[in-house]
């Protein structure tokens, strides 16, 4: 870690943990000089003052989500490997740009994979936990279900596709490709959120059942007809393929956002990073609200 990173680091320690009377952090030393240039020197206040200012609500989130997720989240082989590979591709791609880069940070490679790779990507898996711990209540707002949409431009292709699948002659993925379809036949999650059901299909499919087998809906529009099926509409039964759906929805995520903030009590003294994350990070701002909010 370089100088000035140090400098910040040690301030934001203060900022999160120790409140002063005008809502400030102080370094106690901000009247060391740091370097000169001709008569004008630069103190570790003044760095601490400038860093505060146009970097300090991002990272104290930063650092808040990295400790969250090292409590929360296991780190995997997978993540280990995800990140080594991403490591690769940078060193690869950016070349001594890169090399250079981690130099002026101070970090070495292995530095760089465990305090920043490692911890994104254990930082990605809290909105499936957050949905994991609250399923009951994540479900019943976004009503998951598991089902085939297969769409097609014509009712006399949606017709032909309907009657192969009713009889069993083919799969859903051979009726799409052969009745002039791009779907890909897969089962797939979808939620009150997905954009890409149109409205008269979307009724169909929450009153649907599994037993009621294929049948065909005209789009609202009649521009498209959509034969489809619902392969299951108990989220327990695919509950970790529900949590990482659900956990892709911004709202989800600004929730989740919320309840790991406010579990681990983040708290912040310094009136600068306070309005500064209140303005770009309102959902990690969790000290003002009631104690049972996020419950």
């Amino acid at each position: 870690m370089n100088s000035k990173v140090k400098v910040f680091a040690s301030a934001l320690a203060l900022t999160v943990l120790a409140g002063c009377t005008d809502a400030t952090a102080k370094l106690p030393d901000s009247s060391t000089a740091l370097f000169s240039v001709g008569n004008k020197t630069i103190t570790k206040g003044d760095v601490y003052s400038l860093m505060n200012s146009t970097s300090g609500a991002s990272t104290a989130i930063n650092e808040a989500n990295k400790v969250i997720a090292r409590a929360e989240i296991e780190v995997t082989d997978e993540m280990k490997e995800s990140a080594e590979s991403t490591l690769e591709s940078y060193k690869t791609y950016y070349g001594d740009t890169f090399t250079t880069y981690l130099e002026q940070m101070g970090l070495t490679d292995e530095e760089y994979l465990n305090d920043y790779l490692i911890p994104s990507l254990q930082a990605e898996k809290l909105s499936s936990k957050y949905v994991d711990e609250n399923f009951a209540q994540v479900i019943s707002t976004y009503m998951p279900i598991k089902a085939t949409l297969l769409t097609f431009t014509t009712e006399d292709d949606a017709n032909k596709a309907l009657s192969e699948l009713k009889d069993g002659s083919k799969d859903a993925a051979t009726a799409a490709k052969d009745n002039n379809s791009t779907s890909t036949g897969t089962s797939t999650i979808y939620t009150i959120e997905s954009t890409d059901i149109d409205s008269t299909v979307r009724t169909v499919l929450n009153s649907a059942k599994p037993e009621d087998g294929w049948t065909m809906v005209p789009a609202s529009d009649s521009s498209s007809y959509v034969v489809l099926k619902v392969d299951d509409h108990n989220p327990d039964n695919f509950r970790d393929e529900a949590a990482e759906t659900l956990g892709s929805l911004t709202n989800v995520q600004n929730d989740s956002t919320t309840y790991w903030f406010k579990k681990y009590g983040f708290h912040i003294y310094d009136k600068t990073i306070y309005d500064a994350v209140a303005a770009d990070y309102p959902d990690n701002l969790v000290q003002n609200l009631p104690a049972d909010e996020t419950e």
